[in-house]
């Protein structure tokens, strides 16, 4: 492992070969077909709306296969880019690594996207085909296509999860061709940035990136062959195709995704499955505690409960450990590093696991200010990532840059700290940091004070404009009416507890947010509400 400078904020790591993945999605699945043929690659049942499946890692690996041979024989070509749209289908999982195999890429497709924004996604990676569920949002989706293929000028071809992949894997059984040879370092996977911030930009990422990270995450969790491993990323997002379904197939875990988050499902899969590990945003955690009979639900096979896809609070940490009576850890990536950076080990104590904790193997990390110097140890700044999960570079920023800095850094945009044994808090968004008559405001830091009171349930805090201190802060929080009845009551109970500046100026309560498909608050969403509803334009 390597050692952090013990004054700067800096952690410099490079892979050996043991930990390097120099590998291709399709050799991932079938080495482990072969390692573990008969353990359970992906189990769906308990799902409405879903068929109940127990694929092996030989059923996956074999369908696989066939598929991968049928798409060549109806007229794919190795290198061009096919979106799969739809919800967490078994099948979405079966046609990424046919695509794989099949020497293709992949573009991942938002289930939420409306006709312009598949026009955008589809002709931004000149996509020829699109693989996807049949009804999408209620929609039919072959209508929905058919409406809009003529703006696709590179659009030919076009398969449902269902019927259409059934025939392609039929036609691929007796085919005679053979699969290409592929490079690990080829681009295989393309996906539009959450869009928390704005228009969306599609990161390129290899092959070879890809599992890497995902298997190392895999390694640092602990989670092994055989491990039931419950998980409620779209697979559309990094989270859920590559952290936890490479991850799965690097360990010969079990994994179960969920096809569309339901609590109380949710609940039912953990029980009935004896799941030992539930991956997923902190979102969802809170909408499981809020289920009715909550505490009749049989978890005692659930020992760890990881969370990612936003930046927790430590008492609502505190809150999921106690309630689920399962330890928690924090994971901190991102798209772009194809996944996670940084998570605790799991021998650490529960302070530690709260935050995003220390670089993954071969990953480097360091904070620096705005004039690109590192900074001191547990002092703010930006962090920068190099390492073996990062993307190629952005696919369509305006000036054709990747990215990338010139000398291989990542900037994250994530404002952070690195204390001298090397663990990552990360204490805000760079554009959320408020700046209040010239002092420094950490969102999170607030979030962390107002989930203290037992009334608020989630929290959001944005900075708004303001003539006299030219921003001030806003609290938008989800609480629970029979323990605060108004924002006055809140704000005096800050007032007893934390620096006046600190005080939020405006405390709106909502009844829920607008969140990205990964389970991020969209802040931006609430900024620009807020804007306009007090007239601060």
């Amino acid at each position: 492992m390597a050692k952090p400078n013990k004054n700067l904020s800096e952690w410099i790591d490079v892979l050996d070969n043991s930990e390097s993945m120099s590998i291709t999605l399709g050799e991932l699945i079938e080495t482990t077909a072969k390692k573990f043929p008969e353990t359970e690659a992906l189990v769906y049942s308990n799902q409405p709306g879903v068929d109940d499946i127990r694929w092996t890692y030989k059923d996956l690996d074999e369908m696989s296969t066939n598929l991968a041979k049928a798409f060549l024989d109806v007229g794919f070509s190795p290198g061009d880019t096919v979106g799969v749209w739809g919800p967490n289908h078994p099948e979405w999982i079966l046609a990424e690594y046919a695509l794989a195999k099949a020497g293709l890429r992949i573009v991942t497709l938002n289930p939420l996207y409306k006709e312009q924004e598949l026009i955008f996604a589809l002709n931004t990676v000149s996509a020829v085909a699109i693989v996807h569920a049949e009804v999408i949002g209620g929609v039919n989706s072959s209508d929905l296509i058919n409406v809009i293929k003529n703006e696709i000028p590179s659009l030919k071809y076009n398969y449902t999860f269902d019927e259409g992949l059934k025939d392609l894997i039929k036609q691929g059984k007796q085919s005679n061709s053979f699969l290409p040879k592929v490079d690990p370092n080829d681009i295989f996977m393309i996906q539009y940035t959450s869009g928390t911030t704005g228009v969306p930009k599609a990161a390129q990422m290899t092959h070879q990136s890809l599992i890497t990270s995902s298997k190392n995450s895999h390694v640092r969790w602990q989670i092994t062959e055989n491990q039931r491993v419950c998980h409620g990323f779209p697979l559309f997002h990094i989270g859920g195709s590559a952290c936890m379904t490479l991850g799965a197939a690097a360990t010969g875990a079990v994994s179960l995704p969920l096809y569309i988050f339901k609590p109380d499902v949710t609940l039912d899969i953990l029980q009935n499955e004896n799941c030992s590990v539930f991956i997923g945003a902190p979102v969802l955690l809170t909408a499981m505690l809020e289920v009715p009979h909550f505490k009749e639900y049989d978890l005692s096979s659930l020992k760890c409960l990881i969370v990612g896809g936003s930046n927790p609070p430590l008492e609502l940490l505190k809150k999921f450990s106690e309630e689920f009576d399962a330890d928690v850890i924090n994971g901190y990536g991102m798209t772009e590093t194809c996944g996670l950076t940084s998570t605790a080990l799991p021998t650490d104590p529960p302070e530690l696991k709260a935050i995003a904790g220390l670089a993954l193997p071969g990953v480097s990390l360091k904070v620096v200010n705005k004039k690109n110097e590192v900074v001191k140890n547990d002092t703010p700044g930006e962090l920068l990532y190099k390492g073996p999960g990062l993307m190629k570079g952005y696919g369509n920023l305006p000036d054709g840059s990747s990215g990338i800095n010139s000398d291989g850094w990542f900037p994250t945009g994530d404002l952070a700290t690195m204390n001298q044994d090397g663990y990552i808090n990360i204490v805000g968004r760079a554009k959320e940091m408020i700046i209040r008559g010239g002092e420094n405001l950490y969102p999170i830091e607030i979030e962390n004070y107002l989930l203290e009171h037992p009334g608020v349930l989630e929290v959001a805090v944005i900075g708004l404009p303001d003539k006299k201190y030219d921003e001030e802060c806003c609290a938008v929080a989800r609480v629970d009416s029979s323990e605060l009845n108004s924002p006055d009551e809140l704000k005096d109970w800050c007032k007893e507890r934390i620096s006046r500046w600190k005080v939020p100026r405006y405390i709106f309560f909502v009844d829920s947010f607008p969140v990205t498909p990964s389970g991020k608050i969209q802040k931006y969403k609430l900024q620009e509400k807020y804007i306009l509803d007090l007239n601060l334009n």
